[in-house]
């Protein structure tokens, strides 16, 4: 019997990592006949419809003084405030974290703001169930008294804060830094406990969250993508309605690009003086590394000096440097359809760049700049999955090397191929569409 179309309002921040997980979440239920609509920025129009979900689209908040060039790609704007603000380049993720102002991140215009656009979609679309990827859950959510799926789109340490035998978020601690540990939680607890967004939900007309939470534990499901190969088994002990994805965009179809049609000839052909090792590594430091020009400069230099090739997706500033001879790349790349055909990633560890290209048996090297792309980083170096490299304190041959002993690694090589072939196996995706329907049917 078929399932009763049902509408589903997905509200993921407005980052392109947390709106590309959450399309790997709702693919498999507008095939199943849901109407789903996505609540975002401008700057992703036509991107969701493309797929087809409905879209309901919004302008992004501008503070006074903010450029408007600055919004027009998705991403960007988030991407540079970072480097302005000093979040890259920075080793100690104290400072980091210390440097992001939960006040102006909880400014009281910006929130009333997005509020009143959000109840409007709500009033328009009625959805039957919510789907959010965010640190916080909007009381208009809260209070519709609808179901609501939380999507875990970064690595779930920061959802698991409770757990004190784990590791604290965005830390990259490891156990031999246990002295430590309480002391970075403090950093992170404003992520969880907000006394500023609850005065500010109140001063907008809504009631606070219970212990002035950013985000209630009443959804209905949690869905996360961190491979059980690495996973904490803590989760299973602790969380009985979270359910592992894996992968969020595992491309099931193994779909590819073929390297001769999609690159120019010039470069394809060019047999880099008869030293053409034959290797091919894919180059992705995100939007958010991409924008720091300093960082991007060096890796071209290092990766310059071997005779491996490289596909680097070069971000929103992509005008502004060159590649050199045996490194290509362009603004945006088909990451899912290049993973299956490289040798190696080198990546900032990103959750989908790292699951994405864990799910292809591909192995890592892992250059982490802040936040959950450090716990990434070492998770899978400590699990020997990866390699784990300081983006801004490295040596030319530290890098070239571990390139190399990482693409002649067998065993490792053999290792990520086995876990490639259970992740691709079994459709988690439809398993969570069962439980989604279940939720749906009550």
């Amino acid at each position: 019997m078929k399932n009763q179309t049902k509408r589903i309002l997905v509200t993921p921040i407005n980052a392109v990592g947390h709106v590309n997980a959450c399309t790997g979440v709702a693919l498999p239920l507008l095939r199943r006949g849901h109407r789903v609509a996505f609540f975002v920025e401008t700057p992703y129009s036509g991107k969701l419809k493309s797929y087809g979900f409905e879209e309901f689209l919004f302008e992004p908040f501008k503070e006074p003084g903010e450029n408007v060039e600055e919004f027009k790609n998705p991403g960007e704007q988030m991407a540079k405030k970072l480097l302005k603000i000093g979040m890259l380049g920075t080793n100690d993720p104290r400072i980091q974290l210390a440097k992001i102002d939960e006040k102006k991140m909880m400014s009281e215009d910006k929130r009333k703001y997005e509020d009143e656009q959000l109840r409007t979609v709500i009033e328009k679309f009625q959805p039957d169930l919510f789907i959010v990827d965010n640190i916080m859950l909007e009381p208009a959510i809260y209070y519709s008294t609808k179901p609501w799926i939380r999507v875990i789109s970064v690595v779930p340490l920061l959802h698991l804060h409770d757990i004190h035998e784990l590791p604290p978020a965005w830390s990259g601690f490891t156990d031999a830094e246990y002295s430590e540990w309480d002391d970075i939680r403090k950093y992170t607890k404003k992520f969880h406990y907000n006394e500023t967004f609850n005065d500010i939900n109140e001063n907008i007309g809504y009631k606070r969250y219970p212990d002035n939470v950013m985000i209630p534990e009443t959804q209905s499901l949690t869905l996360y993508a961190f491979p059980e190969e690495y996973d904490y088994p803590e989760i299973k002990k602790y969380r009985e309605n979270w359910f592992n994805l894996d992968v969020f965009n595992k491309n099931e179809q193994q779909e590819q690009i073929d390297l001769k049609e999609f690159l120019p000839k010039e470069f394809y052909d060019n047999n880099l003086d008869g030293n053409f090792t034959g290797k091919w590594i894919y180059v992705s430091m995100g939007s958010m590394g991409s924008v720091d020009l300093n960082l991007m400069h060096r890796l071209i230099e290092v990766l310059s000096k071997t005779n491996h090739k490289y596909i680097v997706s070069k971000g929103p500033r992509h005008e502004e440097y060159q590649l050199k001879r045996n490194l290509w790349g362009d603004r945006y790349l088909p990451q899912t359809k290049i993973l299956p055909i490289v040798d190696l990633v080198i990546t900032h560890g990103g959750n989908n760049s790292v699951t994405e290209t864990f799910a292809q048996g591909k192995p890592m090297i892992i250059m982490p700049l802040f936040c959950d792309q450090l716990d990434n980083a070492q998770r899978l170096s400590e699990k020997k999955l990866a390699i784990k490299i300081q983006p801004y304190n490295f040596t030319d041959e530290q890098l070239i090397e571990s390139i190399d002993r990482l693409i002649y690694d067998d065993e490792l090589n053999a290792r990520l191929k086995r876990a490639s072939q259970r992740i691709l196996s079994i459709d988690k995706h439809e398993i969570a569409c069962d439980l989604i329907d279940k939720i749906l049917a009550n």
